[in-house]
């Protein structure tokens, strides 16, 4: 079978893997960075254990597998009484795992901010959540923004690991097409495809 040809037959197939890629992308990438933004706020207001308590989570997360607390949170949380869908225990995960990087990220950008302005916030009366929130965060996000988009992208590529747990995204589609129909090239292509497009469109919106 040609290539054109199974891709007209089952093409349309991958539009519910296309539609769960993307939403679990969508929403992960949201609850990682504003999962980011609080560890940063711990870090900045919350003293020295606070900055040690981050460094730790943010070690942890770095320095382990994403596959890891995809199956800690998917079977373990049943085992304490919180029977989570498969979507939500994978999403959790990919927004504790990249959360962790964005704090550095957006720890970058602070470092990057002349000191003068936290002066100035304070000697306005300015809590520390509301020099966060009005001098910190909004220079935070546009200094970030082009690593912002690269961590994104590594988000959206991961969601193919939650394959591992029957989310039916874009590679366990293609694995039960594979094997249904036994063409794991045309399968898999048209995956990589699909992701080379789905990429492509997150690089141009963070540019734009």
């Amino acid at each position: 079978m040609s290539f054109a040809r199974w891709v007209s037959i089952y093409g349309a197939t991958y539009w519910t893997g296309l539609a769960w890629t993307a939403f679990i992308a969508l929403w992960a990438s949201f609850g990682a960075i504003v999962w980011g933004c609080v560890l940063l706020l711990i870090r900045l207001s919350a003293g020295r254990w606070g900055i040690r308590g981050v460094d730790a989570y943010v070690q942890l997360f770095r320095n382990t597998p994403v596959l890891l607390p995809i199956y800690l949170i998917y079977f373990a949380f049943p085992m304490i009484g919180l029977p989570w869908p498969a979507v939500v225990c994978g999403g959790l995960a990919l927004i504790l795992q990249n959360g962790a990087y964005i704090s550095e990220i957006l720890r970058g950008s602070v470092n990057a901010i002349d000191r003068v302005q936290f002066d100035a916030a304070k000697s306005l009366g300015l809590a520390p959540w509301g020099t966060f929130r009005k001098v910190v965060l909004p220079q935070v996000l546009v200094y970030s923004l082009p690593a912002l988009g690269n961590q994104v992208v590594l988000l959206l590529k991961d969601t193919s690991l939650l394959s591992a747990i029957s989310i039916t995204e874009l590679t366990m589609l293609a694995k039960l097409l594979t094997e249904q129909t036994g063409a794991a090239y045309e399968a898999f292509l048209v995956v990589a495809l699909l992701y080379l497009l789905l990429v492509s469109s997150t690089e141009v919106l963070f540019r734009v």
